[in-house]
């Protein structure tokens, strides 16, 4: 590839310009010649980028990234940020639903609907945009706020505690821009959503555990909490300390891809450790899957086992210790 053409799609994630071709004196006709090869892949008008390139970026997410970069050339327009879904995905946020293939982009002035893109009218005071992975994108806040006023409260919970995951997003920054928002449409659910999610939510699956628990109004677990018995550390999903319950979120990918260079067999064989010493010093293990969310049968199953357990405080001696305490490394994605 030209050096001009590779330093251009370097600084742009992989995508080029016709502008950029041009001045590596490369024309239409060879455009259009390379585009037919299969070594270059026209992602819109005026917009390619090397094949090769594509291929390496295999997430949808990423891709997506990929999408918004080619469509922010193309337009032209300096003060069109990223916004909406496609800002979550910028700033590596879940979407249970994945991305939506069409780039979500706001402007102060104007609103426009493209190929591969919508742009809506929006205001955005100073401190709404930044930049995050190269490229022009409404705050993290700001993202996290509009997310929750027009998306599922589900699907907007889900990305509120991601932001949230070892405060970084201070509840108190999410608060002032959802403030702000008074009078717009969705404001109210966007409150609800700042006052319920929580910066120690690990994954997808226990920020939708966490929403059937309030629903059923079972009193909401504490976060972050770490129980230590006979030299062993148990990193809880959730406690309840007058029961001696450990709520722990079961997702399949902890044992398909364990973390900490353990093997699948390895992984099985700590959990059972674990638990075999924590039940000795009567901690007890409330386990909830995927599964359990499926049916109303299966939760209310589920939601039957927590009750037993938290009607029976533990008694005697705790021959355990609780901390709380910040994890450096995220177990979940």
């Amino acid at each position: 590839m030209h050096p001009l053409v590779r330093a251009a799609a370097d600084r742009q994630h992989g995508v080029v310009t016709r502008r950029d071709l041009q001045r590596a004196g490369i024309g239409d006709q060879e455009i259009r010649t390379r585009v037919a090869r299969g070594e270059w892949v026209r992602l819109r008008r005026g917009a390619y980028i090397a094949a090769a390139d594509l291929a390496a970026a295999r997430s949808r997410h990423r891709r997506h990234v990929i999408a918004c970069r080619a469509v922010l050339l193309t337009l032209g327009r300096d003060s069109a940020v990223v916004g909406g879904l496609s800002a979550a995905v910028v700033w590596g946020l879940p979407l249970p639903a994945g991305p939506d293939p069409e780039v979500t982009l706001l402007d102060p002035t104007q609103t426009m609907r493209g190929p591969g893109f919508r742009m809506s009218m929006a205001p955005m005071p100073p401190d709404a945009a930044t930049e995050h992975d190269g490229l022009p994108v409404t705050s993290l806040a700001r993202t996290v706020a509009d997310c929750a006023r027009l998306e599922r409260f589900d699907h907007a919970m889900v990305i509120a505690d991601a932001a949230r995951w070892d405060d970084r997003l201070p509840s108190a920054d999410l608060a002032a821009v959802v403030a702000g928002m008074q009078g717009w449409r969705g404001a109210a659910a966007a409150r609800c959503v700042a006052e319920l999610c929580r910066a120690g939510v690990e994954s997808p699956l226990e920020t939708r555990v966490r929403l059937r628990l309030l629903a059923s109004g079972i009193v909401e677990p504490e976060l972050l909490v770490t129980i230590r018995v006979d030299g062993r550390a148990i990193e809880a999903d959730g406690w309840w300390a007058d029961a001696a319950v450990v709520m722990e979120c079961d997702g399949r990918v902890k044992y398909r891809e364990p973390w900490g260079g353990l093997t699948t067999e390895q992984k099985h064989w700590e959990e059972k450790r674990r638990a075999e010493v924590a039940g000795a010093a009567g901690v007890r293990f409330w386990r909830v899957a995927e599964e359990d969310l499926r049916s109303d049968a299966a939760w209310a199953a589920a939601v039957a086992r927590l009750e037993a357990m938290l009607a029976h405080p533990l008694p005697g001696p705790r021959r355990f210790t609780v901390t709380h305490e910040p994890r450096r490394v995220r177990r979940a994605s």
